[in-house]
C-alpha cells in the first residue's frame, strides 16, 4: 500500500474513512447491537440487522475528471447512472505495483458481479507527473485488460473530496449512495467480496456463489522498501557527497549496503527522477526481496538496459513507454547485487518497487 506523501485525512468526510479505517482491521467481526455504546459515539447510524455501519450518507462528486473511458461514448459517469448500483471506487495509479497487484481482483469482481449491479470506478490519480497524460493511461488500461469505468484525477480533485491517502484505496457504496465500508492496501479479497456481496442481496438475492480472492504476495521475503531517486524523495542514497540537484554532474559507483543505491558516470538529478545523460552510465542496488520493479522512462526513443544480479548478466529491456518494468525476479528471495547498465543516453530512473 503506498501512502502519498505528506498526505493527511480532510476533514468532513475524509474523517468519516479513518472510522472506516478502524472498522476495516475489525471486520469481520460483526457490529454491535442496537443499544451498544459504538453507536453513541457514531457519527452515522448503524442499520439494525446489518454489519455495516454507514459511513457517509452521500458520495462524494467526480471532481476535477478531465478524462473518462469505458463509459457509453467515454461519457462521464452520473448521479442517474450509478443510481440503484453497488459502487466501489477504486483509487490507484498505474505505476504502483500495490495497485498492478489488485487488478486481478478487481477484474475477477466486475466479470462476476456486474450484471447483479456492481459498478467499479477506476479513480486514476498520478502520482507521478508522467501519470497524467491520457495517452499514458489508456495505454496501462490496455496492458492491464481494464473494462470497468475509469477516470482519471490528475489535480486529485476527487481523491481530496475524499480525504483520501492511499495507493490503492477502495470505497463501496450502497443501492442509496451511502458509504458502507472502505479498504486500504492489497489483500482481504474474501472480506471485500463478502462486502460486495452483502450490498448487492440488499437489493436482490445472488444465484452464484462467492468466486474467493486471488493469491498474496510473498511479503516475508521483501525486506528492502519502496524507494524514489528524484531529489524531492531520495533516500538511501550512496552517493550523497557528490549529490547535485537539477544539473549535468558527475558520480562515482560506490560499493552499497543493505538497501542502498549508488550511480556511476553523468546523471542529471531533477525533483522527480534521476536521468542518465551518457551511454555506458551505471546503477547498482543492494537488494533483499524475490522480485524488482524499477519505474522508468525515456527521453525520447527506445533505450537499451541491460541488467546483471550478482555479477552474471539476467536480461536486456528496451525501455520505451514511461511505466514500471520488472528487471530481476529472485524465487528464494534473500539478498542480491543488481546492477544496470544503460546502454542509450536519457533513461529516466523514477523509483524501485518490490515483491511478487
Amino acid at each position: 500500500m503506498k501512502l502519498k506523501p505528506g498526505a493527511w485525512f480532510l476533514i468532513g468526510f475524509g474523517g468519516l474513512i479513518l472510522l472506516a479505517f478502524f472498522i476495516v482491521a475489525l471486520a469481520p467481526a460483526p457490529m454491535p447491537s442496537p443499544d451498544a455504546g459504538f453507536l453513541r459515539s457514531s457519527p452515522m447510524p448503524v442499520i439494525t440487522g446489518s454489519r455495516l455501519p454507514v459511513l457517509a450518507d452521500a458520495m462524494p462528486p467526480f471532481s476535477g475528471i478531465t478524462r473518462w473511458w469505458n463509459t457509453d461514448g467515454d461519457r462521464p459517469l452520473t448521479a442517474e447512472d450509478l443510481r440503484g448500483k453497488v459502487v466501489w471506487i477504486d483509487f490507484w495509479t498505474y505505476s504502483c505495483i500495490n495497485c498492478i497487484r489488485t487488478q486481478p481482483f478487481l477484474r475477477k469482481m466486475w466479470e462476476t458481479y456486474q450484471d447483479d449491479g456492481l459498478v467499479i470506478v477506476g479513480v486514476h490519480t498520478p502520482e507521478f507527473a508522467f501519470e497524467k497524460d491520457p495517452d499514458n493511461v489508456e495505454r496501462a488500461i490496455g496492458r492491464a485488460g481494464l473494462e470497468y469505468p475509469i477516470a482519471l484525477d490528475p489535480n486529485y480533485e476527487t481523491w481530496n473530496a475524499y480525504g483520501n491517502r492511499y495507493w490503492p484505496a477502495g470505497y463501496f457504496f450502497d443501492r442509496e449512495g451511502r458509504l458502507r465500508f472502505a479498504h486500504f492496501g492489497e489483500g482481504e479479497y474474501e472480506e471485500q467480496e463478502r462486502v460486495i456481496r452483502e450490498l448487492l442481496e440488499e437489493g436482490a438475492a445472488l444465484a452464484e456463489a462467492p468466486v474467493g480472492g486471488i493469491p498474496m504476495p510473498a511479503f516475508a521475503l521483501t525486506r528492502t522498501p519502496e524507494t524514489y531517486f528524484g531529489s524531492a524523495r531520495m533516500a538511501s542514497f550512496a552517493n550523497r557527497d557528490e549529490f547535485q540537484a537539477e544539473t549535468d554532474a558527475r558520480y562515482t559507483l560506490r560499493d552499497v549496503g543493505a538497501n542502498e543505491w549508488s550511480v556511476d558516470g553523468r546523471w542529471n538529478i531533477r525533483p522527480e527522477y534521476a536521468e542518465s545523460l551518457h551511454a555506458g552510465n551505471r546503477f547498482r542496488m543492494n537488494v533483499e526481496s524475490n522480485a524488482m520493479h524499477l519505474v522508468l522512462g525515456s527521453s525520447n526513443g527506445t533505450k537499451r538496459v541491460r541488467v546483471t544480479v550478482d555479477g552474471v548478466f539476467t536480461d536486456e529491456i528496451e525501455v520505451t513507454v514511461k511505466q514500471l518494468y520488472t528487471v530481476a525476479r529472485f524465487p528464494e528471495g534473500g539478498r542480491h547485487l543488481v546492477e544496470v547498465e544503460l546502454a542509450d543516453p536519457g533513461v529516466e530512473f523514477y523509483a524501485v518497487t518490490f515483491g511478487e
